[in-house]
């Protein structure tokens, strides 16, 4: 008699299939990047962003990116074969460090599942100074008033231009053009660096009235920009001058009876100084038988003139 003996242990083979739900967000393997982009890039320009990643599968997974609010960026999204998604910002609108130096943007990554998630990276991008700002001075001409005789060693004035770059093509420095006479730069000296002027010669009135310097004010950039100015100096004049006076004897000498009113001498008077400065009185002090007549043909010379009769006993 066969027995048949069942086995009471089966086995079946059963495939669970996991159904994924949206529980990851998005993220930024760096949530910061920083980027330095040249003032002088075009629009079109373009510079690739760190993607972001999403464990999730599916509707789930990343879907888009978004960029924040900005005049001169916006992004571009590329799909790769693998379907992997890259993101570029791109320029759009030409940059001005001297404007804003540095723009703060967040790219957004967002994924396709109910609800929505999403993760952030934060976007810096550093402007880069050109030398596009050339120095400006605060006048294109200064005017002083300036004494004659000032002491060597007188500041004149402090220029100060100024540059809206950076480094060094915000750095100055100052030197007189071709246009200021050698005359001029003997009396004054310039502080390349400092933009000081001040006086390092004579300075004479009656050598000049004024003085013009014209100033040139260069950056140190690769490619120099440079600005100008004019001062102008006028000389204020002091009594530094003697009169002096100039005879031409008519007459060396006289008989006693020589007529009333004949001219023996002829007098000139000069004074380099002006105004009040230059004016002279001409006098005779002590109690003789001569005048002075001002001449009518030149206010500077006077005719010394018999006024009395003459006694050689006298």
């Amino acid at each position: 008699l066969d027995f048949i003996i069942e086995s009471p242990l089966r086995i079946f083979n059963i495939e669970l299939g996991i159904t994924d739900i949206n529980d990851n967000a998005p993220h930024f393997r760096r949530d910061r990047v920083e980027l330095d982009v040249s003032e002088s890039a075009t629009p079109g320009e373009r510079f690739s962003l760190p993607n972001a990643v999403d464990p999730d599968v599916g509707i789930n997974t990343i879907k888009t990116y978004r960029l924040s609010t900005s005049e001169h960026f916006t992004i571009e999204i590329q799909t790769g074969s693998d379907g992997t998604q890259y993101v570029d910002l791109v320029l759009t609108k030409s940059l001005d460090r001297e404007e804003k130096a540095v723009h703060k943007l967040i790219l957004t990554a967002v994924d396709g599942g109910v609800p929505v998630r999403s993760g952030t990276a934060n976007i810096i991008v550093r402007v880069q100074d050109t030398n596009d700002n050339p120095p400006r001075f605060e006048k294109q001409i200064y005017t002083i008033n300036m004494t004659e005789n000032t002491p060597i060693g007188t500041l004149v004035i402090n220029l100060n231009a100024t540059d809206l770059d950076e480094g060094l093509n915000s750095e100055i420095v100052y030197s007189f053009t071709l246009y200021t006479s050698e005359k001029t730069q003997d009396v004054f000296t310039l502080n390349s660096n400092t933009g000081e002027i001040s006086v390092k010669g004579t300075v004479d009135y009656e050598d000049m009235k004024f003085y013009e310097m014209h100033i040139e004010a260069k950056d140190k950039g690769t490619h120099p920009l440079l600005g100008q100015c004019k001062i102008v100096v006028h000389v204020t004049d002091m009594n530094d001058n003697f009169p002096e006076i100039t005879v031409q004897s008519v007459k060396n000498t006289v008989p006693e009876n020589i007529p009333v009113g004949t001219v023996i001498a002829l007098v000139g008077i000069s004074d380099r100084d002006t105004g009040d400065n230059g004016k002279i009185n001409l006098a005779i002090h002590e109690a003789m038988p001569f005048v002075l007549n001002k001449s009518s043909d030149k206010p500077t010379h006077y005719n010394l003139i018999v006024s009395e009769p003459l006694d050689r006993e006298k």
